[in-house]
């Protein structure tokens, strides 16, 4: 790893960073803080007031029971891709492509470092920051809830399911670090970078919106997210996670290689 090529990445992306895990934490503060187990059912009408379609589509047809389903529900239903899909696409985008279209990657690669050993760096940059965020997330998720609702949260599905989302926003980091290794303009990287996650989320919705429809939400990576399958350990969250793993190692080692192998003209 290059040491100072990752200290000029936190500074050129500490804000966004710490942005999104401030909002983030600050939404599950928030969550947490309006369950109350006593008006479960209560939420659970107010649902049904509202257009199935519209529920079907965000993914919260219930708010379960428990803490745990509470939270399932209505933050890893459709929102849980929301604040890491921002923060990923923003620094994978600035790990390669945006350095190449400003000009910065000529001084870079003017270093005696290899390409490789650059691309390395970025790899680990990408990979390091999305997982310090995922953990003081669940840290802080997990803190809050002890904190207002003692006993409530099973803390141990509540890690796996964290651990689920992680292993997901590698495959999403994979995607948008690809994206940037194979592009030389911020458009391309971009266009790639946004778009393929977000035409996942379409997809996902678009399946969940009605029966005769649901066949299109099995051209979504996130189908493979179930979040409400881990309560019960259903062997399907093992099967995704371990897509998530390969699918995410696979987009980063490609980066790394097809960057080591390429033309730049810069």
């Amino acid at each position: 790893m290059i040491w100072p090529l990752f200290k000029a990445n936190i500074k050129n992306n500490r804000f966004i960073w710490i942005l999104m895990t401030v909002i983030f934490c600050f939404y599950m503060f928030m969550v947490i803080f309006m369950y109350d187990p006593k008006s479960s059912e209560a939420m659970d009408e107010v649902l049904k007031l509202l257009p199935e379609g519209l529920i079907n589509a965000l993914g919260m047809s219930t708010f379960g029971s428990s803490l745990f389903d509470f939270l399932s529900s209505y933050i890893y239903g459709m929102l849980i891709f929301l604040f890491p899909m921002i923060t990923s696409i923003v620094i994978n985008h600035r790990m390669l492509a945006s350095t190449i279209d400003n000009g910065s990657m000529a001084y870079i690669v003017a270093t005696p470092n290899s390409r490789k050993k650059i691309a390395i760096t970025q790899a680990l940059f990408s990979i390091i920051s999305i997982t310090l965020l995922a953990i003081v997330v669940t840290a802080f998720s997990v803190l809050i809830a002890i904190s207002l609702h003692p006993g409530e949260l099973e803390i141990g599905k509540f890690l796996l399911l964290n651990l689920y989302a992680l292993l997901m926003y590698y495959a999403i980091g994979g995607i948008g670090f690809f994206a940037s290794s194979i592009s030389s303009e911020s458009k391309t990287s971009l266009g790639i970078g946004i778009g393929v996650p977000v035409g996942f989320v379409v997809i996902q919705m678009l399946g969940n919106i009605d029966p005769d429809t649901s066949w299109i939400g099995n051209f979504s990576l996130y189908k493979l997210f179930a979040p409400e399958k881990v309560a019960s350990l259903n062997w399907f969250i093992f099967l995704g996670m371990g897509v998530f793993l390969i699918l995410g190692i696979a987009l980063y080692l490609g980066g790394i290689y097809y960057f080591d192998k390429r033309n730049l003209y810069i």
